[in-house]
């Protein structure tokens, strides 16, 4: 393996001009005041996260077992958030093929282009991961001091390094399987789709180890579990030899995942071949194409479809709520569609073309839900009873990520700009919960609210597209009159992603 860490470090540091000059200026971002508020929204809700945290753990600052009990019972759930966080990345990364292009004309071998992602994905990951535990550290630096760094380092920073570089590395050795078998233009789905597997097993887990964990520290006694592996070595064999031990473990996972990657990248297929029949051929759209044979749509569809069955057979909620996934297609519906409006023709308004993109994901969620409907009332008559929220936040799902689709838009199809909007529409949605709870206002005051804000992101959605059609259009033009100006023709590889409008343009 000869990967020059120099090459990914500039790899890397391109990608955050990238990300700073196109993801952080685009959009509803190219305003310096929404720049400002998302930020302090965040900081806002980092100050309650933590002021909470402290203010509950302030009575426990002398247990140092009921420290070890809180850091240990959090590692459990937070290889669970690991997994979580890697899925939707690499979800997100499925189709990032115009993102990658940016680095084809460098001197750069694909083992160092992926060295350069992994320390985009690992940052990602660890963001999302280290959200839940971000106030629990803080309220453990406040309050122990220094005397938190081991908790801190054993139970949270190693754990979260290890289960990110042991899932890259099964990814790694997962898509090494599917090109054995001939199915490495769908290899990122059919791994995705294995590790939603594994998350499924660990989170049946749980609870056994939650309940372990926690009848070991009433019993006064060590209790050993493959979760905690490193705050146990870590208290019984010392912070020295287990932290050096851990380290070394990290190197060898990291160089086995860069040693596995594939020597030259390979395409994935954006679009898959998913036949429809011939009855909704004749009332589905090119936009609804775009969506319903979408890699990320599929790929989300067999993980609801998996989390319908284990509710459905668990039968605790209702097995309707696991139809809320399907709404991760819509994070890359508008970019997908752009093409589409650039045809000859194709202009019309920004309301109608809003409408195509709703009416995309409503006849995504009417062919799952309507047969989960049917088995949901032959197994227990009571999830049908109980379906009308769930649906209802399909629907506001379908509401949301279209509007960022559209106000965070993915240009060349990088992930970045959907995991921002994820993030400051998370930020927001949780002040508003946080905000509402407080003032304990009645249900139907609450049930108003978020009918106004939904429909708040319809018009501002709307709004969004009238403004990025506009830009398109002001952008061509210029290109138009610098092209005649210099009496030649444009070059012939940008065309805007026109070749894959084909794959949606009917059903054939």
């Amino acid at each position: 393996m000869n990967v020059r860490l120099r090459q990914s470090v500039v790899l890397a540091r391109m990608l955050l001009v990238f990300f700073r000059r196109r993801v952080l200026r685009a959009g509803v971002l190219r305003s310096a005041p929404v720049r400002v508020t998302a930020v302090s929204a965040a900081v806002l809700l980092l100050g309650v996260m933590c002021t909470s945290a402290f203010l509950f753990l302030k009575p426990l600052a002398d247990g140092e077992e009921v420290w070890r009990l809180l850091f240990d019972t959090s590692t459990v759930s937070l290889v669970l958030w690991v997994q979580i966080a890697f899925l939707l990345v690499k979800v997100l990364f499925i189709n990032a093929e115009g993102m990658l292009q940016l680095s084809y004309q460098l001197p750069v071998t694909n083992r160092e282009r992926q060295t350069a992602f992994l320390m985009y994905e690992a940052t990602m990951t660890g963001v999302v991961a280290g959200v839940g535990l971000i106030s629990l550290a803080v309220s453990a630096l406040l309050l122990l001091g220094v005397d938190a760094v081991p908790y801190i380092t054993a139970s949270v920073v190693m754990p979260v390094a290890l289960t990110y570089l042991a899932l890259s590395v099964l990814y790694q050795l997962l898509t090494r399987l599917w090109g054995l078998v001939r199915l490495t233009r769908v290899s990122n789905i059919l791994s995705v789709l294995a590790l939603f597997a594994l998350l499924a097993v660990y989170s049946v887990q749980m609870q056994a180890i939650f309940t372990g964990i926690s009848q070991a520290y009433l019993d006064k006694r060590t209790h050993y579990s493959w979760v905690t592996s490193v705050s146990w070595a870590w208290h019984r064999f010392g912070a020295l030899p287990t932290l050096a031990a851990a380290v070394l473990l990290v190197m060898a996972l990291m160089a086995l995942a860069l040693v596995l990657a594939p020597n030259r990248h390979v395409p994935q297929s954006r679009y898959l071949n998913v036949a429809t029949g011939r009855r909704l051929n004749r009332v589905l759209g090119p936009y609804d194409y775009c969506l319903l044979r979408s890699s990320q749509t599929v790929a989300g569809a067999v993980m609801a479809v998996a989390v319908f069955v284990y509710l459905l057979l668990d039968g605790g909620i209702s097995p309707m709520w696991s139809f809320t996934l399907l709404c991760l297609g819509g994070l890359y519906q508008f970019t997908a569609t752009q093409p589409l409006r650039m045809l000859p023709g194709a202009a019309e308004p920004a309301w109608r073309t809003y409408g195509r993109l709703v009416k995309a994901q409503v006849v995504l969620l009417a062919v799952f839900v309507v047969p989960a409907l049917g088995i949901a009332a032959i197994a227990n008559p009571g999830f049908v009873v109980e379906s009308g929220p769930a649906l209802l936040s399909c629907l506001g799902g379908v509401v949301l990520t279209t509007c960022i689709s559209i106000v965070f838009p993915a240009e060349k199809d990088n992930p970045f700009s959907v995991f921002l909007g994820l993030s400051v529409v998370g930020v927001m949605l949780a002040l508003t919960g946080i905000g509402l709870g407080m003032l304990s206002i009645p249900p139907w005051a609450i049930m108003a609210s978020f009918a106004t804000a939904a429909a708040l992101f319809v018009w501002y959605a709307v709004q969004g597209i009238e403004t990025s059609e506009s830009r398109r259009r002001n952008e061509e033009g210029a290109v138009g009159r610098e092209v005649r100006r210099r009496s030649r023709a444009a070059h012939a590889g940008d065309r805007g992603g026109l070749l894959a409008v084909p794959d949606v343009l009917d059903g054939r």
